[in-house]
């Protein structure tokens, strides 16, 4: 009997990667904030704004999941600095009550963390590195990992970045740089801004997998290597056959961004590692995979959206 998965911000970029992935493996109910949401991959969609607590809690006992996949979350940087009170509630709150009623049903969940919880002053951050992060979504973040864990529920804390298609074409660092690179323009590159980001389709598999093992607790679930943005996109450049010198190094505080990306928020999976008996992908095959993908992943990811 295939299980049933909840995932939260299904028709975000994760939410709709997740989808499609668990489409052949599992019975999927999807939560999207509004409509119209892209239904397609997901078995039902059920449109609710996780803010009202109380039927976010009712719309998990009614869809009995054997696994959550909270993917929802307010995540970008200067939205969350911008409106904290929302971020609070969706990232600290909502995920809270998702927990408490997935204790309360015997579900399983995987909590979508980032690697935003530590400062990024010197990288390579294990699990039992103590979090400092530089941000509300950071923080807001980490405040989520808390609530679940305090829970009582079966729960697996993924902290992460990722990378892939996405619905619109232009969620991700990889399309930032394919569409630039493919348009003939000019772009920049951080080289003091390092990550460990892994393909959203290896991503999924991954938790997937560590379900399976029956997981729990804190885990980077992260690429092997850690990669500056700069770097990136010029490893996709070579990936994809497009023209590496349309790309130079620029140092990312120019953009006066309300925090700052100079840093190095790379993530130690030694112990996703030692619990899956494999070394995780590097970015690079995450790119190479991503440029297997395209063509069919791509344009199933854009028909959602149309």
């Amino acid at each position: 009997m295939r299980p049933t998965w909840l995932v939260t911000g299904s028709a975000g970029f994760l939410g709709a990667n997740a989808g499609l992935w668990l489409a052949d493996r599992a019975e999927t109910v999807g939560q999207a904030r509004s409509g119209p949401a892209p239904t397609s991959e997901y078995g039902r969609t059920v449109l609710l704004d996780l803010r009202d607590l109380s039927a976010t809690a009712a719309m998990v006992r009614d869809a009995r999941p054997d696994v959550i996949l909270h993917a929802a979350a307010i995540s970008g940087h200067e939205t969350c600095a911008h409106d904290p009170e929302q971020a609070f509630a969706v990232n600290v709150e909502a995920s809270r009550v998702i927990a408490e009623t997935a204790a309360e049903i015997g579900a399983r969940m995987i909590y979508i963390s980032t690697d935003a919880v530590f400062s990024g002053a010197r990288g390579n951050y294990a699990e039992t590195d103590e979090p400092e992060p530089f941000s509300n979504y950071g923080e807001t973040k980490l405040l989520g990992e808390r609530a679940v864990l305090d829970s009582g529920a079966d729960a697996l804390i993924a902290r992460t970045n990722f990378f892939g298609w996405s619905t619109s074409g232009r969620r991700s660092v990889l399309e930032f740089f394919v569409n630039s690179l493919r348009a003939g323009e000019d772009v920049k590159g951080y080289p003091d801004f390092i990550v460990t980001s892994i393909y959203v389709q290896s991503l999924v598999e991954t938790l997937w997998r560590l379900t399976e093992l029956g997981a729990r607790g804190v885990m980077h679930v992260a690429s092997s290597d850690a990669v500056s943005k700069h770097d990136f996109g010029v490893t996709v450049a070579r990936v994809f056959g497009l023209d590496e010198d349309l790309i130079s190094p620029e140092h990312s505080d120019v953009h006066g961004h309300l925090t700052s990306r100079s840093r190095d928020i790379s993530l130690n999976t030694g112990r996703l590692h030692g619990v899956l008996g494999a070394r995780p992908p590097s970015q690079r095959d995450g790119i190479e995979q991503a440029r297997q993908d395209e063509d069919a992943l791509a344009a199933n990811l854009r028909a959602l959206e149309s």
